[in-house]
């Protein structure tokens, strides 16, 4: 009975200590014009990558921070960087009137990074298509070495055969055939798969950079 005692007043303490844990806080920024991107901790936004949050949205608050710097890109505008002091509410919100850019070098630099950007997008994506045909090479191999020690088994009986005619001697060499073409089959496409996996995962890292 103490021992039930114990257990509840621990689970007790248990259930006191979570709901005593401060509740993530959220900042949620909207831009005017809308829609723009948003980088968390950085001074410079690195336009190349993909951003942290996409505004209008929602930027979580790292636990234990009073204030978050937020970086806001928009194509056509000059760079914002603000240093946000997070109310005591679970949600604080804010919106930025972003400035035009008439800074021609600027907005070529805008432009090519968001080429760059799109550019790495693709590449990761072939990175990513190139895992299919490079499984499926990988399944395709374990089968035609499979095949391969089936077809070698079939060998070994009929070369040990003594008797070279009769349903089972025939059975043994339809069977030694049958693994035989399989397994080419496979190595085939084992072959041809992990040539276009590698092409692909080849495009990829170098459209990555």
């Amino acid at each position: 009975m103490r021992n039930a005692f114990r257990i509840l007043a621990i689970l007790i303490c248990c259930a006191t200590a979570i709901c005593a844990q401060e509740a993530p806080k959220y900042l949620h920024i909207s831009t005017n014009p809308s829609y723009a991107d948003a980088y968390v901790n950085e001074t410079r936004a690195p336009i190349a990558s993909n951003p942290d949050v996409a505004l209008p949205g929602f930027i979580r608050v790292p636990d234990g921070e009073s204030s978050v710097l937020v970086t806001i890109f928009k194509p056509g505008y000059k760079d914002t960087t603000i240093s946000i002091k997070i109310s005591q509410a679970d949600t604080s919100y804010l919106i930025v009137a972003l400035t035009p850019s008439y800074d021609d070098e600027q907005l070529q630099y805008q432009q090519k990074s968001l080429m760059r950007r799109a550019r790495r997008n693709i590449g990761h994506k072939f990175i990513f298509a190139s895992a299919v045909p490079l499984i499926a090479s990988g399944i395709s191999a374990i089968v035609a070495h499979s095949e391969i020690k089936q077809a070698n088994k079939k060998k070994e009986s009929i070369e040990k055969s003594l008797i070279r005619e009769g349903e089972e001697y025939e059975h043994n060499i339809e069977k030694f055939n049958d693994h035989r073409d399989k397994a080419k089959t496979s190595r085939n496409i084992a072959i041809s798969t992990a040539i276009g996996g590698a092409i692909l995962l080849g495009f990829g890292i170098v459209l990555s950079f």
